[in-house]
Formats: structure tokens, C-alpha cells, sequence
């Protein structure tokens, strides 16, 4: 069996690249917009990459947002870098999708108007949701001219609901953004029971923050926990929030939340035959139980409590409205002035 050498990760500002994840046997990402599955692409509409604020600058006319120039290769230096290696480690040459962006954070998927689910530990504090911003399409063949529609952007209003916990594995969070999103349907997502152990699973997302991917070819590995299930998905830092989906029903079963480690340092020889030390996809060839390849943890969607949160946040909004109408009806009129001739 092939002893994979794990790249240990420097500290960054991005929560979601804690917890890394990984390819197992050959990398199944795929662009969104290179993808034969039309299903499988209309459930990408309706997920969103968290971006930073400081990767998005708003235009004088409002209309768009210009996305920061950074792409792969440029970012893992920075990754990588530390008090002992200050220049970091570059990519590998040749890896895939290295010159595309790669400025997202998180990724999150709409289950309501304007209520979003992602990953606790892409939640964490309420910085956390002012800090940036959520964007839906960005995704290949959407990005290329470095512009988003404004259309496209939204805040995080509020964290409704966040859990992140070591006793029970817990890791969810669920947010309302700013204002209803209209050009696209919430997903359905499971209510009760329990994906099967060996069936089919696919997640979308933005690996590394990169334009979406759809990953699949998957399958559930480990299924005792009660909390969560492990599978050989192929995501990546920045996966974490992504929805996790039943091949067969279409339906989301969780969240993607943790994994293996995502890079593996190697060092070869480049065009010139010096050796060089850079950083690659850490593949499992041997597939989940490899030393390292743990699987990739999904938090189960039906411990999220979906629908309840939802419905008491419009109860108390509702409540509120009706108290601030109550308030201005109930102003009592100024008496009538009398005037004796």
C-alpha cells in the first residue's frame, strides 16, 4: 500500500481549510458547465459560494461586483506560507484547474426564500456573517471577465441557528440572507431516516474556493454514527458547507463538513532537472481506509431541524410586524380643540 506523505497546512484567516478534505482514487470534480447530467446542473443554480468581502469590490453603479484576480496557483503559496517557510509552497505545475479563481471560502445551499445551510464552522461568530458575502453562479464560464451581477450577491442577515460541537460531531449552520432570493428553487432535502450504506452520493461545491464543482462516482463508506456518515467524496477545503446528495433520489442527506487532508507535499524534478518541493491533490488510490483517507464526514440533515427554525424565525417576524402596526395604530389622535365664540 502507497504511504501518502500529508502536507500539514499552515493557519489561515479561512475557517473552511481546517478541516480539509480529499480525492479518492482519481479526482471526479468536474466543472459544472462540463457536466452530462442536466439535473445534476440544475440543483448547482441553487448553490452559493461564501466569498470574503475583501475578494469582492462593488461598482460606483451598484450593477456588479469585480471578483479579486487570485487564482489557484497563486493562492497556495500563500496557504502554505509560515515562520519557517514565509514564501510557502507553490503548486505543482499542471495540476488541475490551477489558473482558475480560487477566492471563495465556504459553500452553502438555499433550502428556503432567503435562508441558506452551510457548515458551523463556516458560521462561527457574527463577523463570520459580516465578513462576506454569498454568491450564487460562480461557476465556469460565469466568472472569466473577473464580474458577478449584483443580482447575484447576497448578505448573510443573521445566523438563525449554528452548531459546532466535539461530543456529538455536530457541524451545521443555517442563515438568513438579506433578502429573498426569487430566480431559483430552495432544494429538498431529506425529513426522517437514514441514507443506506453503499448507495450512490454526490456533492457540489467550490473545492479550494474554486468555481463549482460537482464531484460523484461516490458512495457511503461508514454509516453507524447517528449524527453523520463518512463517504469517498472528492472535496476539498471549501467544500465545507456543501450539500451532499442521494445519486438516486436527487434529495440533499447532509452537509460536507470534514475529511482527509486535501494536499500532499512531493518533490520532483521541473523542466530544467533541478528538484523542486511543491504541493499536490492528495490522491487515496487505495481508496477510504488508506493510511490518511479516512472518508469525508456529512453531518445528516435531518438533525439540522430545517423546517422549525424556518418557521420560527418568520413566526417572530411576523410578530415583530404586527407589534411595530399595533404601534402606530394605537397612537391616540390629539383631542379636538373646542373654540367658544
Amino acid at each position: 500500500m502507497k504511504k501518502i506523505i500529508l502536507l500539514a497546512v499552515a493557519c489561515t484567516s479561512l475557517n473552511t481549510l481546517a478541516t480539509q478534505k480529499v480525492a479518492y482514487g482519481e479526482d471526479n470534480r468536474i466543472d459544472v458547465v462540463d457536466s452530462r447530467n442536466s439535473f445534476r446542473k440544475n440543483l448547482s443554480i441553487s448553490t452559493a459560494t461564501q466569498i470574503p468581502n475583501k475578494n469582492l469590490t462593488l461598482s460606483e453603479d451598484k450593477e456588479s461586483y469585480a471578483l479579486k484576480n487570485m487564482t489557484l496557483a497563486e493562492f497556495m503559496p500563500q496557504l502554505t506560507a509560515s515562520w519557517w517557510n514565509p514564501e510557502g509552497t507553490p503548486l505543482c505545475k499542471g495540476e488541475e484547474f490551477e489558473n482558475q479563481l480560487a477566492i471563495g471560502n465556504c459553500s452553502g445551499f438555499l433550502v428556503g426564500e432567503k435562508y441558506l445551510v452551510t457548515a458551523g464552522h463556516c458560521m462561527t461568530s457574527e463577523s463570520d456573517c459580516a465578513d462576506s458575502k454569498w454568491v450564487f453562479d460562480y461557476k465556469k464560464g460565469e466568472v472569466e471577465d473577473l464580474k458577478m451581477e449584483a443580482s447575484k450577491v447576497y448578505s448573510c442577515k443573521k445566523i438563525l441557528k449554528q452548531k459546532l460541537t466535539s461530543e456529538d460531531s455536530m457541524d451545521y449552520a443555517i442563515i438568513e440572507l438579506d433578502r429573498a432570493v426569487t430566480d431559483r428553487e430552495p432544494l429538498k432535502f431529506r425529513k426522517d431516516g437514514k441514507i443506506g450504506l453503499g448507495e450512490g452520493v454526490f456533492v457540489i461545491g467550490s473545492p479550494s474556493g474554486l468555481p463549482l464543482k460537482i464531484a460523484g462516482d461516490s458512495t457511503v463508506q461508514s454509516n453507524d454514527h447517528g449524527t453523520y456518515f463518512d463517504a469517498d467524496l472528492d472535496t476539498f477545503g471549501g467544500n465545507s458547507g456543501s450539500a451532499v446528495f442521494n445519486a438516486r433520489t436527487g434529495e440533499i442527506e447532509g452537509i460536507l463538513v470534514r475529511g482527509a487532508k486535501d494536499y500532499t507535499e512531493v518533490t520532483k524534478k521541473d523542466e530544467e532537472g533541478n528538484e523542486v518541493t511543491c504541493i499536490t491533490v492528495n490522491y487515496c488510490e487505495a481508496g477510504v481506509g488508506e493510511y490518511g483517507c479516512g472518508g469525508e464526514a456529512v453531518t445528516r440533515i435531518v438533525h439540522v431541524g430545517i423546517e422549525a427554525v424556518i418557521a420560527e424565525n418568520e413566526a417572530v417576524a411576523t410578530a415583530d410586524a404586527t407589534e411595530s402596526t399595533t404601534d402606530v395604530d394605537s397612537t391616540p389622535e390629539a383631542p379636538a380643540v373646542v373654540v367658544n365664540n
